[in-house]
C-alpha cells in the first residue's frame, strides 16, 4: 500500500520537473508557452500539499474512535485553499497567452 503513495509522488514530482525542464525547450519558446509550462508544474508541486490539508480540514473537531460521514465539501475547502493561489496565476498566463496569440495574428 505504501508504494502507491511513493509511486503517486513521484508520479508528480516527476511530472512537474519535466515541465519545468521542457519550458526551456526553443519549440516552447517559439510558441510562447514557456511561462504556462512554468506555472503548470509549480501547480503540480503543490497538489500533495493541497490533498494533505483538504484531508486534516475535512477531520477537524471530530473525536479519534468517532466515525462519522464527512461532507466531501470539506474536502475541496481545503484543497482550494492552498491550490487556488497556483490556479489562478495559471489561469491569468492562459490568458494572457491568448491574448498575445490573437494580436500576433492581427499583427501579421
Amino acid at each position: 500500500m505504501g508504494i502507491f503513495y511513493v509511486m503517486t509522488l513521484f508520479l508528480i514530482f516527476g511530472t512537474a520537473t519535466f515541465l519545468f525542464i521542457k519550458s526551456g525547450s526553443p519549440k516552447i519558446k517559439d510558441k510562447n508557452l514557456s511561462l504556462i509550462m512554468v506555472f503548470l508544474g509549480i501547480n503540480l508541486i503543490t497538489i500533495p500539499m493541497a490533498y494533505l490539508v483538504g484531508s486534516f480540514v475535512s477531520y477537524t473537531n471530530e473525536a479519534a474512535t468517532e466515525f462519522t460521514y464527512n461532507n466531501p465539501l470539506y474536502f475541496w475547502k481545503g484543497f482550494f485553499f492552498i491550490q487556488i493561489i497556483p490556479l489562478f496565476v495559471l489561469f491569468v498566463a492562459l490568458i494572457w497567452w491568448f491574448i498575445r496569440k490573437g494580436k500576433e495574428k492581427i499583427d501579421t
